[in-house]
This record gives C-alpha cells, structure tokens and sequence, in this order.
C-alpha cells in the first residue's frame, strides 16, 4: 500500500504536472522513485489506476499458469 511522505519543496505534479510548492509524495513498496502530488484529488486519481494495474497484474499471472 502506498506511503505518504510530507516535503516542501518546488516540484511537478505526476498527475496533471502542475508546479507546486507544498506536495503530497507517495512512495509505493513496488516503486523505488517518490511520487509528488498537488492535491489529494490527483493523488486519490494516481492511486486507483495503480490499483487497477496491480489487480490485472495478479489476473495475467493467473491466466499464464
């Protein structure tokens, strides 16, 4: 499950790429690389389609054993 991590500091939103100054970062156990945020929204956005990729991941497995 991901893991929020509170930074101030001037960078993009990975969601929409907006600049901010205050970010939501996130660091995931399945990702090394921190991702920053503008608002809980894109987080809150991020975070579902992840879920959706880690679920199908788990159904391919299943279909190739």
């Amino acid at each position: 499950m991901p893991m929020e991590i509170n930074a101030k500091a001037g960078e993009r939103c990975f969601v929409c790429g907006k600049i901010i100054r205050e970010a939501v970062i996130v660091k995931t156990c399945c990702n090394n690389k921190p991702r920053s945020f503008c608002s809980q929204a894109c987080y809150q956005k991020w975070k579902a389609e992840w879920m959706r990729r880690q679920e199908q991941i788990g159904r391919e497995r299943r279909v190739l054993l």
